[in-house]
């Protein structure tokens, strides 16, 4: 990690630490080397630290372009992995730029449903995250976050942030999806599925594809990821 970097990385591991710390489950499903997308709910300005602050290893992230207008806040944002992003249309400068942070092997946090959602519920995925996923040929691990809209007021029990990991749509399967926008909002249904399924088990329950909770993608393809048991970390 650069010095920025990591001074943000134990800021936010100790703010999170300090209001209740933060339950971590299915990290096994994450994987061990190189670039993935992480798709995950959002509902907070926390949620990427959040998610960084699992992290051991940099990872890129996404951040509004009329924050890069600030020289000394655009040279931070880029110095800690952030790439602009216009929120109403996924341009071609940001694709160039986030599939240039993935060949270096460094995974991204993606939100599929492209905005926050101020009430927690889940909406729809836009295709953008589809298109993504085909394009670069990683991987895609859903995540859902539960509570960060509950900062700082999350001392107690039932308000306590979790993150919660799944099993990747694998890039293998989305190759055989067709590039175009059906194709491309097949993939981001396919994810935006599994982060439902991931939030309908937050509690602690067994995720695993092909029993229990069964993950499939949608149509007659079968995606035989591996099995990815949750628990607490």
């Amino acid at each position: 990690m650069n010095l920025l970097y990591r001074a943000g990385h134990s800021l936010y591991r100790v703010l999170f630490r300090v209001t209740g710390g933060v339950r971590v489950y299915g990290r096994e499903c994450l994987p061990t080397t190189g670039a993935y997308l992480i798709c995950a709910n959002h509902c907070s300005l926390l949620d990427p630290p959040l998610i960084g602050s699992t992290f051991s290893r940099e990872i890129g992230y996404l951040a509004k372009k009329e924050l890069f207008k600030y020289p000394v806040l655009s040279s931070v944002l880029r110095a800690v992995g952030a790439v602009p992003v216009n929120r109403t249309r996924l341009g071609r400068d940001t694709v160039n730029s986030m599939v240039q942070t993935l060949k270096t092997g460094r995974p991204m946090v993606f939100f599929p449903e492209g905005t926050r959602s101020r009430t927690g519920k889940l909406g729809s995925a836009k295709l953008g995250v589809g298109f993504l996923a085909r394009l670069t040929g990683v991987d895609a691990v859903p995540a859902f976050i539960r509570n960060t809209g509950r900062w700082p007021f999350t001392l107690r029990r039932e308000y306590h942030i979790s993150v919660h990991f799944g099993p990747p749509v694998s890039a293998e399967w989305m190759a055989k999806v067709p590039k175009d926008k059906a194709g491309y909002q097949k993939i981001a249904d396919e994810i935006m599925d599994r982060i439902r399924i991931l939030q309908s088990g937050a509690a602690g329950a067994t995720f695993s594809t092909g029993q229990g909770m069964a993950v499939k993608p949608r149509g007659n393809e079968v995606d035989n990821s591996t099995t990815c048991p949750m628990g607490q970390i």
